[in-house]
C-alpha cells in the first residue's frame, strides 16, 4: 500500500485541506456500473506500467472548459498524493477557454489553484488551459471521452491505442442560475470520486 504522504505524520496547511477532502471523496459512492467502465482504466494503466512505459491519459470534451478541466484537474492532484507516474492531459474539438466556476469549485475542494488556472501541486506548477487535439503533443495515449457531444463530433486520433466513453453531466446548464455553485461542486466531486476509484485500484493491485 503506497502511503498518502511520506512525512512521519507531520502535514502543512495546504496539506490538511487535501488530506480533508480526499476523506470526503472515499465517503462518497461509486456504482458498481460505473466501476466497471473506470475498470478498463485501470487495465489499460497496470498494462502500460508492467511494460516498462509511462500510461498517459487524456480527457476529452468538446469545448475542453469544464468536465475534462475538472478530470485532469483530480487525475493530477490525486496521482501526486497516491505517488503514481502516469501523464495526463485534456483537450476539445474547439478551443474556448476555462470557465471560471470550474476553478472556484476546484478552490472550494481544497486545492491550490488561481484565477488564471496555476495548480500548484506541492510545490510544482501545472496550469489548467483550452486546448485542441492539435496541441497535445503526447504519442500513445488512451482517450477518454467525457461528453457525449464529443464523442460524436471528435475524429479518432491515430495516436490513442484505446478509446472509452465515461461521461458526466454538463454543469453548463446551470450557468447563471441560483444554483450553479451547487451544481459544478456536484459534478467537481463526482469526477473526484471516480478518479479516486481508479487510483485505489491501482494502488490495491500492486
Amino acid at each position: 500500500m503506497i502511503e498518502l504522504f511520506e512525512n512521519n505524520g507531520s502535514f502543512n496547511e495546504e496539506q490538511l485541506k487535501v488530506v480533508f477532502h480526499i476523506q470526503r471523496i472515499e465517503e462518497m459512492k461509486v456504482s458498481n456500473e460505473r466501476v466497471v467502465f473506470l475498470n478498463k482504466i485501470v487495465n489499460y494503466v497496470y498494462k502500460t506500467a508492467s511494460e516498462k512505459k509511462t500510461p498517459k491519459l487524456n480527457f476529452i470534451c468538446t469545448h475542453n472548459s469544464r468536465r475534462s478541466q475538472f478530470c485532469e484537474a483530480w487525475s493530477k492532484v490525486l496521482a501526486n498524493r497516491y505517488g503514481l507516474n502516469i501523464s495526463f492531459s485534456s483537450a476539445g474539438t474547439t478551443k474556448t477557454s476555462v470557465y471560471k466556476e470550474v476553478i472556484n469549485s476546484l478552490k472550494r475542494a481544497g486545492l491550490d489553484i488561481n484565477e488564471k488556472g496555476i495548480l500548484n501541486i506541492e510545490g510544482k506548477s501545472s496550469i489548467l488551459y483550452s486546448k485542441t487535439l492539435d496541441d497535445i503533443k503526447e504519442n500513445k495515449f488512451i482517450s477518454i471521452t467525457n461528453c457525449t457531444d464529443a464523442e460524436k463530433n471528435c475524429p479518432l486520433d491515430p495516436r490513442s491505442h484505446l478509446n472509452l466513453n465515461i461521461f458526466y453531466d454538463d454543469p453548463k446548464k446551470f450557468d447563471g442560475m441560483e444554483n450553479e455553485k451547487k451544481e459544478y461542486d456536484k459534478t467537481c466531486m463526482s469526477i473526484a470520486a471516480e478518479i479516486n476509484v481508479i487510483f485505489k485500484s491501482l494502488i490495491n493491485s500492486v
